[in-house]
């Protein structure tokens, strides 16, 4: 039988004798025997939370084992309580020992909330969340120990006990609250769903029970303290279900609820210091200075570390910038890092009436190279071209080189007319020759390229890729007449548009 279909039936008869010893059974057993099912159901509780936890995944196991923590906290303060009961049948209103088992169960619920140590930042911050939850929970008892040995009269007494608890456990409920808003990997979803459920209804249906019980002579009242462990064993059993599957935080809500959660902690540590400042002033002290030390601390560590994320994402583009416009394997522009500075060098050549050139250079009869020598040779060779080439541009202001595809090379010439363009291209030409990079099948015996250059005339306006057409025609031109030759194109400008 799975766990999910048992799990009611050994929930419901439980339930079930807890209400008929609030119904049936003698005024002088009854309390004993009411903490004797509420410890049965919390016993069976914790078995399936041990359960969760030896079979969750290795990153999750601490937030099972933390809440697990959280139980057998209860667990113990139940012990008390029915120990306590055996004693005295009539019951006390809040008993001391019990108490601290109960607002260290309440530690560790906070605990498993700001539990994240997915990275280093995260676990510095976790640390410091943890040392604020337990600053919290220590002074909270320590208002509780001094309360009940302040000797009020016993209802006054009940009553602020009751307000004290009802509001740590809304505190624990908000706070489990926005870790689950703020959660998106559905595995952590899922606990932190079942975490939150569990503190909203171990928050509403004890602080109906303490109402009821200030009010009232009933016992009735007592069966609503094992229903927030039925609830959650019910929802321990269910091991593989993924409640609200359809939600998932947006980056907003995950900013917010992430910058809400510390705030929450270091503002309840300043309340109940606050709260001590006439019965403890150093204490009182004490605290205040731990709650904005500890935000100030954890603010520091997050604001340095988004710091270097920042610093490294900034690396990251530059250097994806840098791979996306450059060819690997000359390291010269590639065909968008050659239409980007097109683009720009054109418009401002235009915009200050200045000449500007395009030159488009092929490698001769490449293929055969390739063909003869192989495709490492042909690599090699062209890493040779493109260096020669990186020189040439390097030597002469506004002279920009790319790779425009295979073994076409393109060249960005700014404010050179047609003559001194012409003069640059023919330059490479004479070096790359000058190589003697072997080549049987050429015949010059070595690579060789060939050129075709087309000028835009200062003053005049011609489009950039009319340029560049103009350009890659003169190249079949140079081609047609022998190779290792540089052709100028006839280019027809017409002056710019008046503003």
């Amino acid at each position: 039988m799975k766990l999910q279909s048992w799990t009611p039936r050994i929930y419901a008869p439980l339930l079930l004798g807890h209400l008929g010893v609030l119904l049936f059974v003698g005024e002088r057993w009854i309390l004993a025997s009411s903490y004797a099912f509420v410890l049965a159901i919390l016993a069976f509780t914790v078995i399936l939370c041990w359960r969760r936890l030896h079979l969750s995944v290795n990153h999750n196991t601490p937030l099972w084992g933390l809440l697990l923590g959280a139980l057998l906290a209860q667990l113990a303060a139940f012990v008390l309580l029915l120990v306590d009961a055996l004693h005295h049948p009539q019951g006390t209103l809040v008993a001391f020992d019990p108490t601290f088992y109960f607002c260290l169960g309440s530690f560790w619920l906070i605990a498993a909330a700001a539990y994240n140590p997915l990275t280093p930042v995260r676990r510095w911050t976790t640390a410091i969340d943890g040392v604020l939850a337990c600053a919290i929970v220590a002074l909270f008892y320590l208002m509780l120990v001094r309360l009940l040995a302040a000797g009020q009269p016993a209802q006054a007494t009940g009553r602020y006990v009751m307000l004290m608890f009802d509001g740590m456990g809304l505190f624990v409920a908000l706070f489990t609250s926005l870790r689950f808003v703020a959660t998106r990997r559905a595995d952590e979803r899922r606990f932190h769903f079942v975490l939150a459920a569990f503190a909203w209804v171990d928050a509403i249906l004890p602080a109906i029970h303490s109402r009821f019980i200030l009010a009232s002579e009933s016992w009735l009242p007592e069966w609503l303290l094992g229903w927030p462990f039925v609830m959650l064993g019910l929802l321990l059993s269910r091991r593989r279900t993924v409640w609200l599957r359809g939600y998932r935080p947006t980056p907003r809500t995950r900013q917010v609820a992430a910058s809400i959660a510390p705030l929450m902690l270091s503002l309840a540590l300043c309340l109940l210091g606050f709260a001590q400042l006439g019965a403890d002033r150093p204490l009182a002290m004490g605290a205040l200075i731990l709650a904005v030390a500890a935000y100030g601390v954890r603010t520091t560590v997050l604001l340095g570390y988004h710091q270097a994320v920042e610093d490294e994402l900034r690396s990251l583009r530059r250097n994806l910038h840098h791979k996306s416009v450059r060819d690997e394997l000359t390291g010269l522009l590639n065909r968008a890092g050659f239409r980007q500075v097109l683009r720009r060098s054109w418009q401002e050549a235009v915009r200050a009436r200045r000449a500007f050139g395009i030159a488009v250079v092929d490698v001769d009869n490449f293929k055969s190279f390739n063909d003869t020598y192989g495709h490492l040779a042909g690599d090699d060779c062209l890493s040779l071209v493109a260096h020669t080439l990186r020189q040439e541009a390097g030597m002469q202001p506004g002279v920009v080189a790319a790779r425009y595809g295979g073994e076409e090379f393109v060249i960005l010439l700014s404010d050179l007319d047609i003559d001194r363009a012409e003069a640059v291209v023919q330059r490479l030409r004479l070096r790359v020759e000058a190589l003697q990079v072997r080549h049987i099948n050429s015949a010059h015996g070595a690579v060789t390229i060939s050129a075709g250059v087309a000028v835009m005339a200062a003053g005049t306006m011609l489009a950039s890729e009319k340029l560049l057409r103009a350009a890659d025609e003169a190249l079949f031109t140079a081609k047609r007449g022998g190779r290792n030759q540089v052709r100028r194109a006839a280019v027809v400008a017409a002056p710019p548009a008046k503003a």
